[in-house]
């Protein structure tokens, strides 16, 4: 099965609390209070959410989280990587590839254009997005205009 991990899932929640609080500064407390996350795992969010300059800290009395953008600007994309590192759906799509069996393989090419397509599709989706029901049905009229053989089940 493919599947972010629960710190990515964590993540967007935590992006998407701040979102709907913009102009406030939120301790590790607030956030866990108001996503239901406990803080140390808020903490954990937080240090990797900050590392890849998603968050804006301030320590102090006042201090706190916010985001470093505008939730326009945040993409899955970025979150994903933020937690899970590169995306490469398989050894071959990735720059570095250490496959075994690379040589031999007919498909190896084309796992790299499968690849950047999904990567595609999440650097589209924005925080802002994700907070909208109807982005699937965005995505799914964006896909099929670039491509009309893609027919997708219906989300």
């Amino acid at each position: 099965m493919l599947k972010i991990g629960k710190l990515t899932d964590y993540g967007i929640v935590v992006l998407n609390h701040l979102a709907q609080s913009a102009s406030l500064q939120q301790s590790t407390d607030d956030i866990g209070l108001a996503t239901g996350l406990a803080t140390a795992t808020v903490r954990k969010v937080m240090k990797a959410l900050a590392d890849a300059g998603l968050v804006i800290t301030r320590r102090g009395a006042h201090g706190g989280y916010r985001l470093a953008r505008s939730p326009l600007q945040i993409s899955v994309l970025d979150v994903v990587e933020a937690f899970e590192g590169p995306v490469a759906l398989t050894e071959c799509s990735t720059d570095d590839h250490h496959c075994d069996i690379t040589e031999n393989c007919s498909l190896a090419s084309n796992w790299g254009g499968i690849n950047q397509l999904l990567m595609q599709v999440l650097s589209r989706v924005t925080l802002e997005d994700l907070r909208n029901p109807h982005v699937q049905d965005r995505l799914y009229r964006e896909l099929v205009q670039q491509s009309p053989r893609i027919q997708l089940v219906n989300l």
